[in-house]
């Protein structure tokens, strides 16, 4: 190579690909995929069955190899209503004595609540002497 075919050479930009149209389309990969795409919606369903069946493992493979590299996967636990640990606890503690006091354990949640709320209500009461 001499020098001017070299000048024109230049780094492509992180991220920016050197053909942004991609590979190049032809009536063959064209008619493949279409064909392609009509033979999975014939089949396709029953194949993963049975290949789910069959080989399992191979399956399993197939589909790890759809998830791209580059993805990454957070699993955090939340507790409900996001309460922190300490308050579920607490949750649960008053749900337990709530429930050991019933006095009908077919009770609606709704009436469990009303008669929450009386006893709290009541609790709160001042006395009035006469």
């Amino acid at each position: 190579m001499n020098e001017n075919s070299l000048r024109n050479l230049q780094k492509f930009q992180p991220g920016v690909s050197g053909n942004p149209h991609g590979r190049p389309r032809t009536r063959l990969t064209d008619r493949f995929v279409q064909d392609l795409a009509t033979s999975w919606e014939r089949h396709g369903a029953r194949i993963l069955e049975s290949l789910a069946k069959k080989d399992a493992r191979f399956f399993a493979d197939l589909c790890a190899r759809l998830i791209p590299k580059d993805v990454s996967l957070t699993v955090s636990a939340r507790l409900p209503g996001d309460l922190s640990p300490p308050d579920w606890e607490m949750m649960l503690e008053l749900l337990n004595t709530i429930k050991a006091q019933l006095p009908d354990d077919r009770l609606t949640p709704g009436a469990v609540a009303e008669l929450v709320t009386e006893a709290l209500r009541l609790h709160s009461a001042k006395l009035v002497e006469g």
